[in-house]
């Protein structure tokens, strides 16, 4: 899981290929992210709060933003990115200790408290 964050930061700074595969509706990650990054994203995610595709997306369509929690994970996206950007960054083997949705959710959704 640290491994996704930390490959959404590289994302963030480098870019892919999405807009070549019909990726649409991209809003946190880069426009030109690639779709098999995007379903490895979303698979690490699913992972960590233990559910399906449907639980953040209007299956069929993706790309619609009908689904509130799509709007939620879109912030809690940003949430890491940050505290992965401004706070971790900086700290010895930063790459190791990325925060990850499943630094809160622990595979239960919603989040352990």
């Amino acid at each position: 899981m640290r491994a996704t964050w930390l490959l959404v930061g590289l994302l963030l700074a480098a870019g892919g290929t999405a807009i070549a595969d019909g990726m649409k509706n991209l809003q946190v990650l880069p426009k030109t992210t690639s779709k098999e990054k995007v379903k490895e994203i979303m698979k690490a995610q699913a992972k960590s709060l233990d559910v399906e595709c449907d639980y953040c997306h209007d299956v069929p369509d993706m790309a619609s933003d009908a689904n509130e929690k799509k709007k939620i994970a879109r912030e809690m996206m940003k949430m890491t990115i940050e505290i992965n950007g401004k706070w971790i960054k900086g700290l010895k083997e930063a790459e190791k200790n990325q925060v990850t949705c499943n630094t809160c959710h622990r595979g239960k959704s919603p989040p352990l408290q």
